[in-house]
């Protein structure tokens, strides 16, 4: 973590910026729509500071990826804040934490969001739905036009860089729990869907590699979500590849005798997995009822 002198006599810690692997960035399908309204939303004048933007859509559907391909349009450091219903309302701010090689000692941790607010990055507060009302009232001057936090901690008024961006997820139906003075702050609201078929076959060829007959495991891949009248998130459909490729692996490694070696150096080289994973239509579909538990 980087230091930061707040003034001569009071050094803090700054958050980390999260970078998602470049595997996660080398193709992003769909979501153009979504992309366009935030940046418009993010556009700012003379005459009125940028907007907030809230994701809302059922989990997996691909709300922290947009985030993560705004980040990297961008080129602004992106800070994540996890929502949950213990984070206090200093949370939002700075906390204390003991300090490394000290005796009694303590030294203060700026959060995801103030860290963004004096670098001039992208804040993301994920599940934003899920902290409590009381907390969330340290946001308000935040997003609105005078973009400074409070904190009682510091003793200090942090003052957002002009580049500092907000926006936040939550999950459908979440969104109603948020309070009033936190709503009527976060514009526009954007409705993340399930992508479409396609959009979805692209996504897990880009992030899940090239498998052997491809067409056809697609396919079957499919042919088993309308036998259960299922319809993917996207993340629901790149782990179950994944998992149907480490079965592919064990079954074509010899799964009995992976367990044999007493170091388990065999076990490590099968799940180091292979460039162009054999999954085979049998691994599919145990895939399929382990992920969705629908074994016989």
């Amino acid at each position: 973590m980087d230091r930061l002198n707040i003034r001569s006599n009071l050094s803090v810690l700054q958050s980390e910026p999260y970078c998602p692997k470049q595997s996660m960035l080398s193709k992003f399908e769909g979501r153009t729509d979504e992309i366009r309204s935030i940046f418009a939303a993010w556009i700012s004048s003379a005459s009125h500071p940028p907007l907030s933007p809230l994701l809302v859509g059922l989990p997996g559907v691909g709300k922290n990826r947009i985030v993560y391909e705004l980040s990297s349009i961008t080129g602004l450091n992106l800070y994540i804040l996890q929502g949950h219903e213990d984070i206090t309302a200093e949370d939002l701010a700075c906390s204390v934490r003991f300090a490394d090689g000290a005796v009694n000692g303590m030294e203060y941790v700026l959060s995801p969001l103030v860290t963004a607010m004096i670098n001039g990055g992208i804040c993301f507060i994920d599940e934003i739905g899920k902290i409590r009302p009381r907390a969330l009232s340290l946001l308000v001057s935040v997003l609105d036009e005078r973009r400074y936090i409070d904190s009682s901690l510091l003793g200090e008024r942090i003052v957002a860089a002009d580049s500092f961006r907000f926006v936040a997820a939550t999950n459908t139906g979440e969104e109603h729990d948020l309070p009033e003075f936190i709503r009527s702050r976060m514009r526009p609201v954007i409705q993340v869907g399930l992508p479409d078929k396609k959009d979805i076959n692209e996504i897990i060829l880009a992030q899940g590699g090239v498998y052997k007959n491809r067409e056809c495991l697609l396919n079957q891949f499919w042919d088993l979500c309308a036998e259960q009248s299922l319809n993917p998130s996207a993340r629901d459909a790149i782990q179950l590849f994944g998992l149907a490729a480490s079965l592919g692996s064990f079954r074509k490694a010899g799964a009995d005798s992976l367990f044999e070696s007493p170091d388990n150096t065999k076990l490590n080289e099968t799940l180091a997995g292979s460039a162009v994973p054999d999954i085979g239509p049998e691994d599919m579909e145990q895939a399929f009822n382990l992920f969705y538990g629908a074994v016989s």
